[in-house]
């Protein structure tokens, strides 16, 4: 929720029928310097959507070598991590210190796409989120992901 008006002293009221039990799990990343990025839905934020989108991003840049920053989650680590990287040596996973999210560009993407979509908005299903959210990320331009992860 953004901004509401209520009486001074009492806390804002907002009915809903929301269903806090169902959660839109997204995985995605960026390229800060060409402004580029993806985003991949998953059943849950585990190692197995991590995975995915790891091959996904392979797939997207084939042939090159691709140094990814990633955060300390559980999910970006682990043996099933080291074995993908060993059978993927084009690859690299580099983890970021813990306790500093303003060194992961992905995580500005995220704050703003939640503010810019999801604030005071109302949705249906969660297949309305979704479709909004994905919208929404591919009408961004390559300038608009360089200036949000403020590399200068």
């Amino acid at each position: 929720m953004g901004r509401v008006w209520a009486k001074k002293g009492t806390p804002p009221y907002v009915p809903t029928r929301s269903q806090h039990q169902k959660r839109l799990n997204v995985f995605g990343w960026v390229d800060p310097v060409n402004g580029f990025h993806g985003m991949m839905k998953a059943e849950k934020g585990d190692t197995t959507g991590f995975l995915k989108m790891l091959m996904r991003i392979i797939i997207r840049f084939k042939g090159k070598i691709i140094d990814l920053w990633v955060d300390n989650a559980r999910w970006h680590k682990g043996e099933r991590v080291r074995k993908f990287l060993l059978k993927n040596r084009n690859l690299h996973l580099h983890y970021l210190p813990p306790y500093h999210p303003e060194l992961n560009y992905q995580e500005s993407l995220w704050r703003t796409m939640r503010y810019e979509e999801t604030t005071n908005v109302y949705f249906e299903t969660l297949f309305d989120l979704e479709v909004s959210v994905f919208k929404r990320s591919q009408r961004w331009k390559p300038q608009k992901i360089i200036s949000l992860c403020k590399l200068i």
